[in-house]
């Protein structure tokens, strides 16, 4: 039996302008794993952070790009990613720019899901259960393009309703315009979109159906041409059709799901969080039993958004193309759009679980914080003063021995050597320039010693690196943890600090 609340006073929710700046405070809040530390334990991070200097500072003479790489722009997935990025390094420089974009899906994410709830007729303190899943193990993977499209999905999704219940020419301006941009930043989030926009879309009544869907034409046809015409395209089809390939059972797929979605500390803090924004959801929906609901017949339709991604999560494999980790997608976002499908008691009844669901949320952020905090301090160490020992426009290999950390899971240092080319430029490896879908390559007559790109998981295996791939062609070779044995007259140590040494040639 529920307890009783009637000594609780029925508050009303403070006024619209105090409640967005409650919202707007609550978003700010949850940036903070964006900018907590300088180096965050983010496995791609880096790798981001070099793509941007690359595309934003391409024509620089101090970088010396343009000698070895030529951009291909729409060569890419995550073409408004690197745009947008490089629009705000002229402001805000590289790095800050990229805690800007990374800031636009942590905040973002919030306010996109308080815009969605409210329009789906839920109550918006609804949103606060977002907070606890926002770093998740995407998240530590660092798909920054893939995370940024979440908010935008939601928004999408928020705006898709709107157009469809009262069409306008705004409405449908702004429509369109979120469709192309989820297009060009990224398939994933796209591909959801468009699930939640056939779910949403008014079927029975045909007369809309033109008015309706036309804002989505042009982000639709550039999709059906990116199928058609690209190689990445061509390989995600035939993947798709061919149904069960790379499919675990189900019991390993249940098993795995905590690592796919919110693994993300070696500790189990990551692991309580979660429980205790489920325990409190769960308070919330017993709590509201007997009270009215007010969700609008539309949540039925977005229902189906969160069903989609776990049956897709049981039925798909790890790759489908080029696009790695297809299935192990899907648990995050399950998780993130079945939050506007709970409920929220009223009352007193409500400012309980308000304050239990913030008090988690936020403890949730600060506990990343705190663990980011120890990462910076105890692991990255004297990393920024390897980098100083090298000089800016040179040719510099990563060779990671010790990927692995105490505080997070999977390798976040494996690709520390982009680190040196988003601040000095210059040519690295293991470098995205070797990938498909990377906005730059090498030029034909560029390409690092053997001629061709870089062997299968080169920056996994160090130990395998001949010394023919590094002498005479790299002038620095950068190395975390003992490994690195060079011959005598090609690399010597130029420095060394309690994990990393810099070798230089000669």
């Amino acid at each position: 039996m529920w307890p009783r609340f009637s000594s609780l006073p029925s508050l009303r929710l403070p006024r619209p302008r105090l409640r967005e700046v409650l919202f707007f405070l609550l978003s700010a809040c949850a940036t903070a794993p964006a900018w907590i530390v300088r180096h965050p334990p983010l496995q791609d991070l880096p790798t981001h952070l070099a793509i941007l200097r690359v595309v934003h500072s391409y024509s620089d003479p101090r970088y010396g790009f343009r000698e070895d790489f030529q951009l291909n722009l729409f060569h890419t997935q995550y073409l408004l990613y690197y745009l947008l990025g490089s629009l705000l390094a002229y402001v805000l420089g590289v790095v800050k720019a990229n805690i800007a974009l990374m800031c636009l899906y942590l905040g973002g994410t919030v306010l996109a899901m308080r815009d969605l709830v409210r329009v789906l007729g839920k109550d918006e303190r609804i949103t606060i259960f977002t907070l606890p899943l926002l770093v998740n193990v995407m998240f530590l993977f660092g798909f920054l393009p893939f995370l940024l499209g979440i908010p935008t999905c939601l928004l999408g999704l928020s705006n898709a309703i709107r157009h469809i219940e009262r069409p306008s020419r705004k409405t449908g301006i702004v429509l369109g315009v979120i469709a192309l941009a989820l297009f060009l930043l990224h398939l994933f989030p796209f591909a959801l979109f468009a699930i939640g926009f056939i779910a949403l879309f008014p079927w029975t009544r045909p007369r809309e159906w033109i008015r309706a869907g036309l804002p989505v034409l042009p982000a639709a046809a550039l999709a059906v041409l990116w199928m058609a015409s690209s190689e990445t395209g061509h390989n995600s089809l035939k993947s798709l059709s061919t149904p069960g390939a790379g499919v675990l059972p189900y019991d390993a797929s249940i098993q795995a799901a905590a690592q796919w979605s919110i693994n993300v500390f070696r500790d189990p803090t990551d692991e309580l969080y979660f429980l205790l924004a489920g325990l409190v959801a769960l308070v919330a929906a017993g709590l509201a039993q007997g009270d009215r609901d007010r969700s609008r017949p539309v949540s039925r339709a977005y229902a189906l958004l969160p069903i989609v991604c776990a049956v897709l999560y049981f039925t798909t494999g790890e790759y489908v193309g080029d696009v790695w980790l297809f299935a192990q997608r899907f648990p995050v976002l399950a998780l993130i759009t079945a939050v506007p499908l709970l409920r929220m008691p009223t009352g007193g009844r409500g400012l309980v679980v308000t304050v239990a669901a913030a008090a988690v949320g936020l403890g949730a952020i600060l506990n990343v914080c705190q663990h980011f905090v120890v990462f910076e301090r105890t692991e990255v160490g004297d990393f920024d003063e390897a980098l100083e020992q090298m000089a800016p426009a040179r040719r510099v290999a990563g060779l990671i021995f010790d990927k692995s950390s105490a505080v997070v899971n999977l390798a976040p240092f494996l690709h520390f050597v982009s680190y040196y080319q988003a601040e000095k430029g210059g040519v690295i490896q293991f470098s995205n320039a070797n990938i498909r879908y990377s906005p730059f390559h090498f030029k034909p007559d560029r390409f690092p010693p053997q001629g061709q790109p870089a062997r299968l998981r080169w920056e996994w295996t160090p130990e395998a690196a001949r010394i023919e791939e590094l002498f005479p062609y790299y002038d620095y070779v950068l190395t975390r943890g003992p490994g690195f044995r060079p011959p005598a007259g090609t690399f010597h140590m130029k420095w060394h600090g309690d994990r990393w040494a810099v070798w230089e040639k000669g």
